[in-house]
């Protein structure tokens, strides 16, 4: 299912621009807004995260043609459950809380990893999008 695939790149790299937001504040400042509306709007949040559980299910039994049927979308789909699973846990905490995370120097690091290993999973499921992993 072609959309499908295309929602899903859109997704990771949408996921990749959440983590680097902080690393690269002027040239994201839109994600930066982005990021407080999903913190402060549970609505908007769950919506988000609803629709990277819906692609997770699409993906896992939709794949396109060459791939299995259940697994054949691996990667993204692994990679999509993380990203909205975090989203749900870290954005949906109160605001103290989430106040710690930007003093943490770990995290931002952790962070950082995350968006770049969301943007090679994107590239590399748009350059290759029959791959078969098995």
């Amino acid at each position: 299912m072609i959309q499908c695939y295309i929602l899903s790149i859109l997704y990771l790299l949408l996921s990749a621009l959440l983590f680097l937001q902080n690393r690269y504040r002027v040239q994201l400042s839109s994600f930066l807004r982005l990021s407080s509306f999903l913190r402060e709007n549970r609505k908007a949040l769950g919506i988000f995260v609803a629709s990277g559980f819906l692609l997770v299910f699409v993906l896992a039994l939709l794949p396109l043609s060459p791939g299995p049927m259940v697994l054949g979308d691996l990667i993204p789909l692994l990679m999509i459950t993380y990203d909205s699973l975090y989203f749900l846990i870290v954005f949906s905490r109160d605001e103290g809380e989430s106040r710690k995370d930007y003093l943490d120097i770990g995290k931002e690091s952790r962070k950082v990893f995350l968006g770049y290993l969301n943007i090679a999973v994107a590239v590399l499921h748009f350059i290759f999008p029959t791959f078969v992993l098995l």
